[in-house]
C-alpha cells in the first residue's frame, strides 16, 4: 500500500493544544548548584526510562540515567509546559525550569524527565516526582485539575488535594498524551491523569488527579493485586505498555487499531500479557507500539507506516520490522537494536553501534533522512553534516507521542534534533523545520548559537516541546613554568601559566588568580584569550585573568612577566615561589588540580 499521513477510520484526534506565537525573550541563566558526584562517565546511560529491578527484597535497586542535574525545556509553552512561570510564548532555545513559584532558583537534583502533549514530569533524586503545564485531566498528579506554570509535587497514592503526603520511591517516569506513570522501587506502577478507554490500567474509566495503582494482568476492579516486576514503562496517545523483568510485555488502554498487540480490537482497562518475549525496550505512539528484544530485533503492532513492516496497514499481532532497504515482503529484518522510541506515526531505533534508523510518516522531516518522503521500512538517520554520513554516537532517542519531531542524546552528552520546528522544539534557535539533525543550543543562546547544549543525561519529547536534564561539569587543570632558571637577583622572570579544561563539558567564566608574593613585582601579562586585571607596573598585588568559556579539551595561557625583588637569599635552597589557581562557574568535582605552584632558584 502507499504510505501517507492518514488517520484510521473511526479515530479522531482531539484538537491540538493552542499555541502562543510570540518568541520568548532570552531567559537568564541561573547559577548551578555545586556537584559532589563523580566525573563524566555517569553522564549518559543507554536509554531513558530504564530502571533495573531485581527480584527479592535484598536485590531491589534502581539505576538512574545519570547524576542529578538541572531541567531545561524549549519549544511550545501554551500551557506552561516550559515551567518558566508563564505562558507568554515559545522558546527556540533551552531555558531553565523554575525550582520554586517565584522562579528565583532552577529546578535541580533531577535524574529523569518526560514530556506529554502539554505537560512535563521530572523525577528527583530523592525519589519524588514533580510536574507542570496542562492539568485539565489531572495529569500532573497533584490532586487537582489546575494547570501549573511551575513544578508541583505528585501526590501519594489516593491522596486528595491538598495532599498530606507526596509520591516517593519512584525510579522511572513516563508520560502519554494526557496521562502519566511512575515505576516504583518495588517494581509496581502507579498512574494518574486521563483514563479515557482505560489507559491508566486501574480497571476503571475514571480520570485520576492523583496516583492509583495499575492492576495486575487481567485483574477485576476494584483490584486487590497489582502489576509488578516492571523494568520499563511506555505511554502513548491513549494506550500503555510495560516490560517486565522476565522480558514479557503487558499492554492496556485503547485498542481500536490493534496497538495493544493482543490479537483483538478490544480496549482493555487492565494490563494483559501479549505474545512478545525477551523485551528490553518499548515505545508507544499514537496508533502503534514498538518493542525491542534482547536479540536486537524489533516487533511492532497497531496501525500505519510506523510499523516498519513494509506495508503499513493494521496488525493486531506483533510483526517484525524490516531491515534497512527492504521491500515487502521483507526477506531480512532489523537487527542490533538496543532502544526504541515512537512518535505520532513514526518510529526510531538506536542500534548497538550508536547509529539510528527511522521509519514511518515523514512530512516534516521527522525521519531525519534528508527528505520528506514517508518510509515503510527503516532508513538511516543522517549526520548533521549531511547524508553522506550517518548520525553516530547515540545513546538514546525520543519522539513526541502526538508530535512530529525527533531527538537524539549522544554519549558525549550533546543533543541533536530534527523534524517539525514550528514552536522551536528542535532548540537550534530557529523555527525552521529540519530534514537532518541539528545540534541543540546551550541555554540562553540566540541563533546562530555560539555554544551548544552539553552534559545531558535524560531527554523527553512532547507534542511541541522538548525537555532535558543537564549537569555541566568541568575539570580544570593548571600548570606553571618559569624561565630562566635560575634567575638573577633583580632580573626578569617569565612565567607561562596554562589552564586546561578536560571536560566533560565547557567551563564557563574561567578565571585565573595569581597573588604575587612579596619577592616579585608585576611587569606584564599577555593572555592567549580574554583579558587580565593587573596592578601598576612595579607594584606587588594580584593578577586576575578572565579567559571566558573554555570548551571541553580547550586551554588558555597567560605569559606573566615579573621582576625579582632584591635581596633574595641564594643559599639553603631558597628562591622565589609563586602559586596560581583557576576556577569557573561550572561545577568541578575534581578541584585538586586547579592550583599549581613553583619555586625558582635565584643565582
Amino acid at each position: 500500500m502507499s504510505v501517507k499521513d492518514s488517520r484510521p477510520p473511526g479515530d479522531r484526534r482531539r484538537p491540538a493544544p493552542r499555541r502562543a506565537f510570540r518568541s520568548l525573550a532570552r531567559r537568564p541563566l541561573a547559577a548551578l548548584a555545586a556537584l559532589a558526584t563523580g566525573l563524566v562517565t555517569a553522564l549518559v546511560l543507554a536509554a531513558p526510562s530504564s530502571p533495573a529491578y531485581a527480584d527479592g527484597a535484598g536485590g531491589r535497586r534502581d539505576i538512574r540515567t545519570g547524576p542529578p542535574g538541572t531541567v531545561l525545556t524549549w519549544g511550545s509553552n501554551g500551557f506552561g509546559q516550559l515551567g518558566d512561570g508563564n505562558t507568554t510564548g515559545d522558546s527556540p532555545v533551552p531555558g531553565r525550569v523554575c525550582g520554586n513559584v517565584t522562579c528565583t532558583a532552577p529546578l535541580d537534583k533531577v535524574v529523569q524527565v518526560a514530556a506529554g502533549d502539554g505537560h512535563s514530569i521530572a523525577l528527583l533524586d530523592d525519589g519524588t516526582v514533580v510536574g507542570w503545564g496542562n492539568n485539565a485531566s489531572g495529569q500532573l498528579g497533584d490532586g487537582t485539575r489546575t494547570s501549573r506554570l511551575t513544578p508541583v509535587h505528585v501526590c501519594a497514592v489516593g491522596e486528595p488535594a491538598p495532599c498530606a503526603s507526596v509520591l516517593t520511591d519512584v525510579v522511572a517516569v513516563a508520560v502519554g498524551d494526557i496521562h502519566s506513570f511512575a515505576v516504583l522501587r518495588d517494581g509496581t506502577v502507579v498512574a494518574w491523569g486521563s483514563n479515557a478507554v482505560g489507559r491508566l490500567g486501574d480497571g476503571t474509566f475514571t480520570d485520576r488527579p492523583s496516583p492509583v495503582h495499575v492492576c495486575a494482568p487481567m485483574a477485576v476492579a476494584p483490584c486487590t493485586s497489582y502489576l509488578s516486576h516492571v523494568t520499563r514503562i511506555a505511554a502513548g496517545f491513549q494506550h500503555s505498555l510495560a516490560v517486565r523483568s522476565d522480558g514479557s510485555v503487558v499492554t492496556w488502554g485503547h485498542n481500536g487499531n490493534g496497538q495493544l498487540g493482543n490479537g483483538t480490537l478490544v480496549n482493555w482497562n487492565v494490563p494483559g500479557v501479549i505474545n512478545v518475549t525477551g523485551a528490553v525496550s518499548a515505545a508507544a505512539g499514537q496508533f502503534h507500539s514498538v518493542v525491542a528484544r534482547a536479540d536486537g530485533s524489533v516487533v511492532t503492532f497497531g496501525f500505519g507506516a510506523g510499523l516498519g513492516n513494509g506495508t503499513g496497514g493494521q496488525t493486531t499481532e506483533p510483526v517484525q520490522v524490516c531491515a534497512v532497504g527492504q521491500t515487502a515482503p521483507c526477506a531480512s529484518f532489523l537487527t542490533g537494536v538496543k532502544a526504541v522510541a515512537a512518535g505520532d506515526q513514526h518510529s526510531l531505533a538506536v542500534r548497538s553501534d550508536g547509529t539510528v534508523v527511522s521509519w514511518g510518516v515523514n512530512g516534516l522531516g521527522q525521519l531525519g533522512d534528508g527528505t520528506t518522503t514517508a518510509r515503510s521500512v527503516p532508513v538511516q538517520v543522517c549526520a548533521p553534516e549531511g547524508c553522506a554520513t550517518k548520525l553516530t554516537g547515540v545513546a538514546a532517542v525520543a519522539a513526541g507521542i502526538t508530535g512530529h519531531h525527533s531527538v537524539a542524546l549522544r554519549s558525549d552528552g550533546t543533543v541533536q534534533a530534527w523534524g517539525n520546528n514550528v514552536s522551536g522544539q528542535l532548540g537550534d534557535g530557529t523555527k525552521v523545520n529540519r530534514l537532518t539533525p541539528v545540534r541543540v543550543c546551550a541555554a540562553g543562546q540566540t541563533a546562530p548559537c555560539g555554544r551548544l547544549l552539553e552534559g545531558v543525561s535524560s531527554i523527553g519529547a512532547g507534542f511541541g516541546h522538548t525537555i532535558a536534564v543537564s549537569r555541566p561539569l568541568a575539570d580544570l587543570a593548571t600548570s606553571i613554568s618559569a624561565s630562566p632558571e635560575p634567575v638573577a637577583n633583580g632580573g626578569t622572570l617569565t612565567y607561562t601559566i596554562r589552564v586546561h579544561n578536560y571536560g566533560p563539558t565547557s567551563a564557563e567564566n574561567v578565571v585565573l588568580t595569581d597573588h604575587l608574593p612579596g619577592s616579585l613585582r608585576y611587569a606584564s601579562a599577555t593572555p592567549s584569550t580574554g583579558y587580565c586585571d593587573t596592578p601598576p607596573t612595579g607594584t606587588n598585588d594580584t593578577v586576575i585573568c578572565h579567559f571566558g568559556t573554555l570548551g571541553r579539551g580547550g586551554a588558555a595561557t597567560v605569559t606573566l612577566g615579573v621582576k625579582v625583588r632584591t635581596p633574595v637569599p641564594t643559599t639553603g635552597g631558597a628562591g622565589v615561589s609563586n602559586g596560581v589557581s583557576a576556577q569557573s562557574d561550572t561545577p568541578d568535582p575534581n578541584p585538586g588540580n586547579n592550583a599549581a605552584g613553583l619555586t625558582t632558584p635565584v643565582s
